[in-house]
């Protein structure tokens, strides 16, 4: 089957990425080295905080990504008739001398005093010399609920998905293209996007992408307490599920692609926990893991066509895969269908030239 497309790695981005060049006419092919949506997209949490982003470059890709997600999500369950656990109901950021808020306050952050936060989130917990903000536009959703709903929206588009299939190489064509090696196989295409995650920089290509793994090592909770917002303080994060799950994470490390995790981590986790909210002191361990964000350079993504013709990267998101990966979608297909990037959005600091490194 001829191929328009062909994207280099299955997780929340790519998956994105294909469904909406698929609903664009385009003949679409996805590759990844294992089961798809198994890597970052299952490890994340599923905070969708564009409103705590606070630089400014990429503060506003991150506030217009948060925008779409309303529309996106019913859309996406609609085609497939499944929830994905999107949840509006914001974030409480609590903030002390070593987690302080953003200076001055960024718009959409609503600083409360602590009988209102009694009114807001009763279970929570909040002692000493703590501010309160509450960010009513952060909302989350259930990153493993809404990649098998991607799933399903992109096979009915017609999408072909090639899993346990890593993409070793991506090499210019003689007859014109690009010829991708995926396992055994070779296969060619006029455009191949690289949005392999923490695995991208693996992907021997014309030009390289800077990008390497952070972990994160995260706990789930089961309780039969209702949480109506995620918590974030200064030693860990909960985000509630529509299920009564709630997880609790994360560390960042830079430890390569060393798995696993630690109990001591995860003790900690517990106690942080029951700190914030003391009804989690009983709650039952549902499950533990680790995942690997794709952390590029200089921390923000590499969105865009690179100096090879038909080559092009959607990578190094790190912790906003999740919540970017509609407006990466929309902004990529509308580049590839129509020859050139939206200037509705500064894309400048995200483009992959500001790396210049050949391969």
């Amino acid at each position: 089957m001829e191929t328009d497309v062909i994207v280099a790695g299955a997780g929340l981005i790519g998956l994105a990425l294909a469904r909406e060049l698929a609903a664009h006419g385009l003949r679409v092919a996805v590759f990844d080295a294992g089961a798809a949506a198994q890597q970052a997209s299952w490890a994340g949490a599923g905070m969708l905080a564009g409103r705590q982003t606070s630089d400014p470059q990429l503060r506003p890709l991150t506030i217009a990504s948060a925008r779409l997600y309303p529309t996106w999500v019913a859309e996406l369950e609609r085609e497939t008739g499944a929830s994905v656990g999107y949840r509006p109901g914001g974030t409480l950021f609590l903030a002390s001398a070593n987690h302080p808020a953003p200076a001055p306050a960024l718009e959409g952050w609503q600083k409360i005093d602590h009988a209102r936060l009694a009114e807001l989130e009763p279970q929570l917990a909040c002692h000493g010399k703590i501010e309160v903000w509450r960010i009513a536009d952060d909302h989350s959703v259930d990153n493993r609920a809404l990649s098998a709903a991607l799933l399903t929206s992109m096979r009915a588009r017609g999408v072909r998905l090639v899993e346990h299939a890593a993409v070793s190489a991506i090499e210019p064509a003689l007859d014109g293209g690009l010829t991708v090696t995926a396992g055994s196989e070779r296969h060619h295409a006029p455009i191949v996007v690289n949005a392999a995650g923490a695995w991208a920089s693996q992907i021997v290509a014309p030009v390289s992408v800077p990008v390497r793994p952070r972990k994160g090592q995260m706990l789930c909770l089961r309780s039969r307490i209702a949480l109506r917002h995620v918590i974030e303080g200064a030693d860990i994060y909960l985000v509630p599920r529509t299920d009564g799950r709630i997880l609790v994470g994360s560390t960042v490390e830079d430890v390569g692609f060393a798995g696993g995790v630690e109990p001591a981590r995860i003790e900690e986790f517990r106690r942080h926990a029951a700190a914030l909210v003391p009804a989690l002191a009983d709650a039952a361990v549902q499950e533990t893991w680790a995942g690997f964000r794709p952390c590029s350079g200089d921390e923000l993504p590499i969105l865009g066509p690179t100096s090879c013709p038909g080559y092009w990267l959607a990578a190094g998101h790190y912790r906003d895969g999740i919540l970017l990966a509609p407006i990466t979608a929309k902004i990529l297909t509308s580049a590839i269908t129509k020859g050139f990037l939206t200037s509705a959005l500064d894309l400048t600091p995200f483009r992959p030239g500001r790396f210049a490194v050949a391969a």
